[in-house]
């Protein structure tokens, strides 16, 4: 009896632990919003939290990331109309919160992961931003966040930056205010943010200025703000420009060592589309002795200006985003007070140093009607800029005619090409590749005073060892001057060609002439390789050696691939440490792959005919590849290179460079080359997610020349595109959507492609053929007809085969002078191949057609004799 009453006795004391313990503890850990029976359409808190973290060393970014669904406690459109940080500046550095379309597997089973600066989700848009012990945040009424439900951001992620190591697990979160009641008006953010200044030391004044002409189609009334920059920050300042009636208003002045809120506009100022808007940041780094750069960590900087608006509910937009300085006339009308930083505060600052919890309880509320401020922002609104007279311009007001509305090309499909950018001011040798690093930086690799020639390889051996190129072979540029802001590499590549800047911001480089592949520290480190794979100037083919490498791309981990191109045709998948590949795809393009559909069928996924580029979707595990001669893009499972469903044929075109951007659920940025069909020469923008080219690129529409590589900005805003000859690198602007285009606006590009002389490249999402060599789709033909196919090609490669031979013959006899005087039409003109072969069309020999249409180019005429010699 005793022991049946100790037991009971002990059961009500667990109950009655467990009653009291839940209140405790369960608000802190509560971060699925399990759903609770309320009246519909009521306001409701949920809070989203960290699982718990401890922090290990300085400068961690983490992010968690739920479901909406699972958050709010129902599968209907919520509405955010308030937020609340759960932490502290003692604890967290700042924290960000996203709206997301979707999170990888690999994302959804870890629960939490390492995101640095990029790698939130997939296509993340900021939609809340926490600093400095900020107070909590209401929006103005009628005006929320639309998530979850109809909408495509079906997820949040909570990003937090912890500065410092933590002695303890931490659970920081965010408190979210939600409603299923749709509100009137949606709210959203246009984030404005430099990526390439540099601070010299001891500076009193440095200046980023970031500007850029708002494309959307609806207009955006701006009603709160917030300014973000480290320890050098004293003030940002934001504008905005009315080409209308040609005015310049002050949106934002903030002090970024201040709580780092979204603070209150003194009124509502409207973002019309066609106006122009502005963000100066202002540094002063008197007292440090170093060079400081845009970047992650707590000793770097950053500049970052978020403007809070409301737009309509079903149309709008719920984020922009404006980099770099894309018209420097705004800049020079700015006044002459934008850099003047706001009165000290001693409380403010106090209160962003150390956490009051007292404070943390206020809330700061937006009212966006004509009388005023509500009461509740009205003292911290005083606080954190002076009073100002009403609404009206400042500054110097622009002349229309000195302000260039084609400065900014039309966009096409959301694609603008950026005219009078300082970079493509440069002249660079042969312009073979391009990146971007962490601070925006863009990244290009050229040879300098050496080219690739029909002369310069002996088989696939390069003539002439005796001396790298002496210049610097590796320029950054700043993304929005595109002046020079470092130089590397010179005296150590002999024939660059592939460039990769990876999540660290190492410096991958392959050499062509010494089939080599390279990591270098960031900006090149002390000049000595901190990995080298391949053996100097020995092409192979085996686990150890390349032959002509092409490109790189880096994973997260650390894991690696290598496009080992022009020989062996095979793409190598290495662990971080490099040693032996650890997968391997690829296999050289069969002699009837080469000649293509006609006999029997396209080539299979993995029969290469030069893997030129390649690009990671790491959110989606795929690994794609521009197979250049064989004009597709193929992709695989970035896990164990296995086939997926992903190819994408350019008919009768040549591929040669491709990047990838998360942004809008995922898009290809892919340039074709020349090609003797008479295609267009262009850039494309292809949806992964549709499938489909929602736009083209190209300067003016007009089309390029030798493009050779492309690369896009991290935050996915900008398209930059190196040529062979000319020897550029063009920048392009990214606004709006990846949306697939109408079929009408397709057919008037071919059109006009055909009206000018030029087709537009017939582009096909198809597929993908076995990897294996299984059946496809089309018709094959029979044994028979693949014989007499054969022998009808076979009579003019032969042919080929025995020109080539007899010029080779003849030169090493010392009989150069007399076969060149009765094979040339005059001096130093050399008779083409048609001539040769007595024939005016190419068709039949397009494939084979693999050098550059330049003298400048990169020419692999060599190699693919060795090919067609083999394959005869």
């Amino acid at each position: 009896m005793s022991k049946a009453m100790s037991f009971g006795a002990l059961r009500l004391a667990v109950i009655a632990l467990l009653a009291v313990a839940t209140p405790v503890f369960g608000r802190r850990f509560h971060t699925r919003g399990e759903p609770v029976v309320r009246p519909h359409h009521s306001s409701r808190p949920v809070e989203f939290h960290m699982p718990p973290y401890q922090p290990k060393e300085n400068d961690a970014y983490v992010c968690t990331g739920i479901k909406v669904s699972d958050l709010a406690g129902t599968d209907a459109t919520v509405w955010v109309t308030q937020y609340r940080a759960l932490s502290d500046a003692d604890t967290a550095h700042h924290m960000l919160l996203f709206q997301c379309d979707d999170l990888t597997p690999q994302q959804r089973a870890a629960g939490k992961w390492e995101c640095g600066h990029h790698g939130v989700c997939q296509n993340s848009q900021v939609m809340y931003a926490w600093a400095k012990n900020a107070p909590a945040t209401k929006l103005p009424d009628d005006v929320g966040f639309k998530i979850g439900g109809t909408t495509e951001h079906k997820y949040l992620v909570l990003q937090i930056h912890y500065a410092h190591p933590l002695p303890a697990p931490d659970t920081s979160g965010v408190e979210l205010m939600v409603s299923e009641k749709p509100q009137k008006y949606q709210a959203g953010i246009y984030l404005l943010l430099d990526g390439s200044i540099v601070i010299p030391p001891n500076t009193p004044v440095t200046h980023a200025d970031v500007n850029c002409q708002f494309n959307g189609e609806n207009t955006l009334t701006a009603f709160a703000y917030r300014v973000h920059a480290h320890k050098l920050g004293k003030v940002i300042t934001g504008y905005r420009y009315n080409t209308q009636n040609q005015t310049l208003v002050e949106m934002a002045r903030g002090n970024p060592q201040w709580p780092q809120a979204f603070y209150p506009m003194k009124h509502p100022i409207d973002i019309h589309p066609g106006d122009l808007v502005h963000a100066r940041c202002t540094f002063d780094s008197t007292g440090r002795n170093r060079t400081t750069r845009i970047g992650a960590t707590s000793a770097d900087e950053m500049c970052n200006l978020y403007v809070m608006y409301y737009t309509d509910a079903e149309k709008g937009r719920s984020a922009f985003a404006c980099m770099g300085e894309n018209v420097p006339e705004l800049t020079d009308a700015l006044p002459a007070n934008s850099d003047q930083p706001l009165p000290p505060n001693p409380l403010l600052e106090e209160h962003a140093k150390h956490t009051h919890k007292e404070d943390m309880t206020k809330t700061l509320q937006y009212n966006v009607a004509a009388t005023g401020l509500s009461a509740g922002a009205a003292d911290m609104q005083s606080e954190q800029q002076p009073e100002q007279p009403e609404l009206q311009p400042i500054g110097t007001v622009l002349n229309p005619d000195d302000y260039e509305p084609g400065r900014i090309a039309k966009a096409l499909g959301g694609v603008q090409f950026v005219h009078n950018w300082g970079g493509s001011a440069h002249t660079f040798g042969q312009a073979v590749a391009v990146s971007v690093d962490l601070s925006g930086n863009v990244v290009v690799f050229h040879r300098a005073s050496r080219a690739w020639s029909g002369g310069s390889f002996n088989g696939n051996r390069l003539r002439d060892t005796s001396s790298p190129i002496p210049e610097n072979t590796i320029v950054y540029l700043r993304n929005d001057t595109g002046e020079i802001v470092f130089q590397m590499g010179a005296r150590f590549f002999y024939m660059p060609h592939g460039l990769t800047i990876d999540h660290e911001d190492n410096v991958w480089c392959t050499d062509v002439g010494m089939h080599q592949v390279f990591k270098f520290s960031p900006r090149g480190g002390d000049g000595t390789p901190q990995l080298t794979l391949g053996t100097k100037f020995e092409p192979g083919s085996d686990d150890y050696h390349f032959c002509k490498p092409t490109s790189v791309a880096v994973m997260r981990d650390g894991s690696f691939f290598v496009a080992d191109g022009y020989c062996n045709t095979r793409i190598l998948k290495f662990g971080p440490g490099g040693g032996r590949p650890v997968r391997t795809v690829g296999r050289a393009s069969s002699t009837f792959a080469i000649f293509g559909s006609l006999l029997g069928r396209p080539p299979a996924l993995d029969e290469f005919n030069i893997p030129h580029s390649l690009a990671l979707l790491e959110d989606r595990n795929m690994i794609c590849t521009a197979d250049r001669e064989n004009g597709r893009v193929v992709c695989f499972r970035a896990s164990d290179l296995s086939a997926t469903d992903v190819t994408i044929n350019w008919q009768r075109s040549r591929i040669y460079g491709l990047a990838y951007s998360p942004r809008d659920g995922g898009a290809l940025f892919v340039v074709n080359g020349p090609n003797y069909a008479g295609n267009k020469v262009q850039g494309y923008v292809v949806s992964v997610t549709s499938k489909s080219v929602t736009s083209t690129f190209s300067p003016d529409g007009n089309g390029l020349s030798n493009p050779h590589d492309v690369a896009v900005s991290r935050d996915g805003t900008a398209v930059y595109v190196v040529e062979l000859n000319p020897r550029k690198v063009w920048r392009f602007n990214v606004d709006g959507p990846h949306t697939a285009q109408k079929k009408s606006n397709l057919q008037t590009s071919a059109a006009a492609g055909v009206a000018g002389g030029v087709q537009d490249p017939t582009v096909e999402f198809v597929k993908s053929p076995d990897a294996a060599g299984g059946d496809s789709a089309a018709p094959s033909l029979s044994g028979h007809a693949k014989l007499a196919m054969a022998a009808l090609f076979g009579v003019p490669v032969v042919l080929f085969v025995v020109i080539m031979a007899v010029l080779r013959l003849r030169k090493r006899n010392q009989r150069r002078r007399f076969f060149l005087h009765n094979l040339n039409d005059g001096p130093g003109h050399r008779k083409t191949l048609d001539s040769l072969l007595g024939t005016k069309s190419r068709q039949g020999f397009e494939p084979l057609a693999t050098q550059d249409l330049d003298d400048d180019s990169d020419s692999d005429v060599e190699e693919f004799i060795a090919k067609i010699k083999s394959r005869t």
